[in-house]
Formats: C-alpha cells, sequence, structure tokens
C-alpha cells in the first residue's frame, strides 16, 4: 500500500542509501564502540544499536502486512528493508524512481488477454539482484507475490497494495521482463505509487510454504497457516538479512555480503536532476539535466555488520541507555519526549535534531454503535475537545493543534479551506454549541449542562442524556496509549474524558498498551472510540484507505465502519485519476467531506525529535519529513570504531 503509516520507512530503507555529504553538516563521529556490542556481535563487529519500545510479534512479512494485530512500526522497524520492490522514492525530495525495476516502465496500453480487456505496462529488472541464497530476483518472484496475495483473498495491507478491483494478473516475459496487467486503467495510487511499491517475496522459499498453507482447507484456515508460519533462515534482498530474536530482549539482523547496491552513488541536483550509479554494474538518470550544484550526494552501504534491537519499557530507561552508549539510536514514530530531549541536549556526545512529521493523531469512532453513528454526537465532540488549550498551554507546545486529514506540511495535497471546529473559542461558547448541536439532532438531557458565570467550568454537569430515539447514551470506553507509550495522547485522553463527561456524555478513558489497543479495534464490535495515529505518505490515497466502505472488514484500514456512498465515489476516482492536478482536486473534495462527517476528530501532529550518539554515527542528511528515524536502521548508519 502507498499510504500505510509504516510505509515510508519500508521505502526508504528499501533504497538502502547511506553515507556522503549534505548541505546540512552531520557531526563525524570519534568514538569507540562500548564493550557489550562486542558480547552481542561475535568478533567484534560493527553493530548499530537501536532503542525500540515494543517487542515483535511476527518475522513474517505476509503477517505484518495482512494481521490487523501485527500491523505495527515495531515489526516493520525490523522487518522492513529485506524485500525489494519494483519502485521507491529518493531521499529528501521523494521523487518516484527505479528500486529493482532498471528504469520507468512503459506507457499503460490497453489490450486483449483471453477474452477481455486489461490495460498493461511492463518493467525490465535490473540483472545481477541476488537473494542472499544466491538465487536471482526475477520477474517471478514478482508475479508469485502478486498472484499469492489474489489467491489468498489477502487483506488489510495488502488488499491495498495488490487491489483487486483493478490488479488483474501480472506474468514474467522473462527473467528480467515483467508485464503487469489491470482489470481496468489504474491511476497513480493503484499502479505507481501502488503495486509498483509492493514488496517482493521469494518465490523459491515461499512457494512450498504457500503450498502447504492451500491444504488446509477454507479460505481462513489458509491465510492463518500462511500467517502462522515461523520463516527460518528466509533469503533476503536488502542490506541486511533477520537473524534471530530473544522474547522480550532483542532482535538481530546481519549484514547481506552481497547485497546488489553496495556501492552505488546516488546525486540529487538542485535543479531536480536525479542520477544513481554504481560503476560497471547499472547506471540511471532522470528529471532534467544532471548539472549544476548538487543537493546531497551519498554512497550505498551497509556499513555495519549488524544490527541490534533491544527492548526498553519506556522512553526513560531508554534515554538513559543512550546517554551511557548502550544504543546509538532510539526509535519512535513519536520521537523522542521534548522533556527528555532537553535532558540530552548539550551532553557530550549526543545531537539531538528536529523535522517536520507528515502525521498525525486522531480520536476514531466506532460507525458500528450508538451514538457514534450519528454526526450530530461526532461535531459536538469534536467542538468539546480545546487543542489549543492542551497542546499550548498543558503540554506547553510540544504538540501542534490539528484539524485536516492531509497535513499542512503536505502543501499540494492539503486542502487549506477544511473547518475547525471550535477554534480560538472559549469553554463556555464550545459547551453552548455542542449542546446546541446536540439538542438540533434530537438528543435530551434529564439535566442539561450549565457553564458557571465567567464561563470557565461547568456549574451543573449533565446528566441523562438520552439519543433521539430516547434510550439512555450508554457507557462508552475511550482506548488511548498509555503514559509510558505515548504521554501526549494519555494526557488528550484525560482531558476528553472530562469535558465530555462534564456535559452528561458518559466516557471512561481506558489508558492501556498499544499492542492491546491494536488488537480491540481489529473486532468491529470490540469497542466504542481509540486514540491513534497515522504517520503517512505524500500521495494522500489513504484518504480512500482509511475511509471507503470497501475497507470497513476485518483487517481493514477503516476501522470505524465509516460508510458514506457520495464519500466512495470521490475515492474511488482517487484510485483511478492519472492526471496530478485532478488528482488534487479530488483529494481536496474528500478532505472537506471528512470534516463534515467526521469518522476521526484529527487532533494533533507534533515534530519529529530524535537523538542519537553522534560520537559514533554518521547519517548522510538529518534534514527530512518525519526524521532519520525512517532509515537509521539500515544502510543508511556508518559505525566508526
Amino acid at each position: 500500500m502507498r499510504v500505510i503509516w509504516l510505509w515510508l520507512a519500508l521505502v526508504a530503507l528499501a533504497l538502502s542509501i547511506t553515507i556522503g555529504c549534505n548541505k546540512s553538516p552531520v557531526p563525524s563521529p570519534t568514538g569507540i564502540t562500548p564493550p557489550q556490542t562486542q558480547a552481542v556481535a561475535q568478533g567484534g563487529s560493527k553493530v548499530y544499536k537501536l532503542g525500540v519500545f515494543s517487542d515483535l510479534t511476527t518475522t513474517n512479512l505476509w503477517t505484518l502486512y495482512g494481521s490487523g494485530p501485527d500491523n505495527t512500526v515495531w515489526n516493520l522497524y525490523v522487518l522492513a528493508g529485506g524485500h525489494p520492490s519494483l519502485y521507491g522514492y529518493s531521499d529528501q525530495r521523494f521523487d518516484w524512481i527505479p528500486s529493482l525495476a532498471e528504469g520507468f516502465p512503459t506507457p499503460l496500453k490497453e489490450e486483449t488477454f483471453q477474452g477481455r480487456t486489461v490495460w498493461t505496462a511492463e518493467v525490465t529488472l535490473k540483472k545481477g539482484v541476488q537473494w542472499s541464497d544466491g538465487k536471482d530476483v526475477t520477474g517471478d518472484d514478482f508475479v508469485f507475490t502478486a498472484a499469492t496475495v489474489q489467491d489468498l483473498q489477502l487483506t488489510s495491507n495488502w488488499v491495498s497494495i495488490v487491489d483487486p478491483e483493478f490488479f488483474d494478473h501480472a506474468e514474467a516475459l522473462g527473467p528480467h521482463r515483467l508485464k503487469v496487467a489491470f482489470k481496468k486503467k489504474p491511476g497513480l495510487s493503484i499502479w505507481q505509487f501502488g503495486i509498483a511499491f509492493m514488496p517482493i517475496m521469494s518465490k523459491a522459499y515461499w512457494e512450498p510454504v504457500v503450498a502447504e498453507a492451500k491444504k488446509q482447507g477454507d479460505l481462513p484456515a489458509i491465510q492463518k497457516a500462511l500467517f502462522s508460519h515461523a520463516p527460518q533462515n528466509e533469503p533476503t534482498a536488502g542490506g541486511f538479512a533477520f537473524k534471530r530474536r530473544e522474547k522480550g530482549a532483542f532482535a538481530e539482523k546481519v549484514k547481506n555480503p552481497g547485497y546488489y547496491f553496495a556501492g552505488s552513488v546516488v546525486t540529487e541536483y538542485e535543479n531536480g536532476a536525479y542520477v544513481e550509479a554504481k560503476p560497471g554494474v547499472y547506471s540511471f538518470s532522470a528529471y532534467g539535466e544532471p548539472s549544476g550544484a548538487k543537493a546531497l550526494e551519498y554512497t550505498t552501504g551497509p556499513f555495519v555488520d549488524g544490527v541490534i534491537f533491544s527492548i526498553y519499557g519506556n522512553q526513560e530507561s531508554a534515554v538513559l541507555a543512550l546517554k551511557k552508549g548502550e544504543i546509538d539510536f532510539l526509535l519512535n514514530p513519536n520521537g523522542v519526549q521534548r522533556g527528555l530531549l532537553e535532558q540530552l541536549q548539550g551532553q557530550p556526545g549526543i545531537a539531538t535534531i528536529e523535522n517536520a512529521a507528515n502525521s498525525y493523531r486522531y480520536l476514531g469512532f466506532n460507525f458500528r454503535r450508538a451514538p457514534m453513528d450519528q454526526k450530530a454526537f461526532r461535531q459536538a465532540v469534536a467542538l468539546l475537545i480545546d487543542k489549543e488549550f492542551i497542546t499550548r498551554t498543558v503540554l506547553q507546545g510540544a504538540a501542534i493543534p490539528a484539524y485536516g486529514y492531509v497535513p499542512p506540511g503536505n502543501v499540494f495535497w492539503h486542502q487549506p479551506k477544511i473547518p475547525e471546529p471550535g477554534k480560538d473559542l472559549n469553554r463556555a461558547d464550545r459547551v453552548a454549541q455542542a449542546v446546541q448541536t446536540l439538542k438540533a439532532a434530537g438528543f435530551t438531557w434529564e439535566t442539561e449542562p450549565r457553564m458557571g458565570r465567567d464561563g470557565s467550568f461547568v456549574e451543573v454537569r449533565g446528566k441523562g442524556l438520552r439519543m433521539p430515539n430516547g434510550e439512555l447514551v450508554p457507557d462508552m470506553e475511550l482506548l488511548a496509549p498509555s503514559a509510558g507509550y505515548d504521554p501526549l495522547r494519555a494526557t488528550f485522553a484525560i482531558w476528553i474524558e472530562r469535558w465530555l463527561s462534564e456535559v452528561g456524555i458518559p466516557v471512561r478513558a481506558n489508558l492501556t498498551g498499544f499492542n492491546v489497543i491494536v488488537e480491540r479495534i481489529n473486532n468491529p464490535n470490540g469497542f466504542d472510540m481509540w486514540m491513534l495515529g497515522w504517520s503517512l505518505t505524500n500521495y494522500p490515497d489513504y484518504l480512500e484507505a482509511f475511509f471507503h466502505s470497501r475497507h470497513a472488514v476485518a483487517d481493514g484500514l477503516n476501522r470505524g465502519g465509516y460508510a458514506n456512498p457520495e464519500y466512495d465515489r470521490l475515492a474511488s476516482q482517487l484510485l483511478v485519476e492519472t492526471d496530478m492536478q485532478q488528482a488534487k482536486q479530488i483529494a481536496g473534495q474528500l478532505q472537506l467531506f471528512l470534516a463534515e462527517d467526521l469518522p476521526y476528530v484529527v487532533l494533533y501532529t507534533s515534530p519529529v525529535l530524535e537523538a542519537y550518539r553522534s560520537d559514533r554515527l554518521k547519517f548522510p542528511y538529518t534534514d527530512t519529513l518525519d526524521g532519520i528515524q525512517d532509515l537509521s536502521g539500515m544502510t543508511t548508519a556508518v559505525v566508526v570504531e
């Protein structure tokens, strides 16, 4: 999928970039590897040490993309980068560039296949790319992967990568020539930013596993068998291969000595040109004449022998480990808490950085349950949440209020005319508007809430709130991450519970584990409201994937079950649109729809704050959307002994 909050990490790691020069200089390392690294990595190898905050739940990439509870960034941090894709993004600029592909695909053309009309494009693959078992990566691997997704009807992220409404079939025209066929003309998100980004699995390894799974009977049993498989020595085509894990302690990856892209040089020019070349192996250039000033240049690694992902229970303990030199970098999609980052600033051997985030945190509603299924209720909730108060007063600027479904930083796709319910209203006006919104929709109270004289507090709490059908509003649960995992969302949840309870909306905040929330919302009838977040891609086809009714299924990304036929129609258009300007207009209309219907209340975004051991590491650059953590775990880091 183009969309998932975890996709950019996969793409960046798959591109396998490493060291070089950048307009923003990075401190050069001078330190020595701590003794504990020598103990973990045999022979005193150079090891990149990362801190994470949640254990692996799978080492199977089919499961990572296909099973809702396992679709987590923590699994991705460890598993990403081992499976090639046809295309990816360039660094910093996010140009669409070839990865396994030799160049750009042929233009789409209409033709007849077995008596039906299909749209096809052909791709030539690079020669010499090998899996770690010595076998070539070929078109057959791509065909096998796409066919497995199709035949086993895999859902969750897979259904958006290999979209069954569009994908027809793929065929290998030879070891390094591939044809991809679609049932109808695919748009940007389906082809260029969709299946072209699909992680490709080794046919030689997985074909017997899939064949065995197919013996299990019905489709759910087959899927379960595939997802339950624990890979042993699965071939990789990335810079590193998964080696082992110690449950609750760490996971380890080791260098792939046959990595095809090692030693290649990437150069990006200020005029927009892109060049990638490995002397005597391959060369590619696009987007203009490669001349003039260089914006970025780097050489591909890996430059370390292994990567260790150590698990910590909270950020405090991980920050302490960073201070002591036990780890080199903290991996966290939320970044480092600002208070903890301040403790690290100025520390010898530690660098801190700040980047804009292409993400947001949100409150979601389960449309399958009343009163969440009523627009007036959702609008009232949005009015009652004072994002500015929490971010500016309570959190002291650690977060930024957000309203839109495409972040403002994604300038081309953001809809600037998005409504901002409640913004800059005082407490009295918020309560008054929320009460009026509910009353206009037929809600009633036994005791209607009333504000105090100065308008700063609710003098009389609402009681006995009834829905338009006369039934009492039931007690509801708001699932949110605990303070140990994310104090910002925990703070929002506590205040939301307070504000809603004051006006008679019976909500209890349940601050719990991240994996617990993911598991609960995977059951369509197992939750009321929840609070999570998305890291987003540049192309906003997530507007379709998160909210089209076809994804409101088990393991689908539309966890709340939002369904609006007119929205579905527009979202479907986004998937088939091939013109960038037309796609922009559709995306803007979709954002306005969502702002009215409110399947989410978008709460806030925050800058990505990161810290690393600058006395041991250097990176090709540190200024990039969403931070360097998307690059930090694989071939970008240089550890100097």
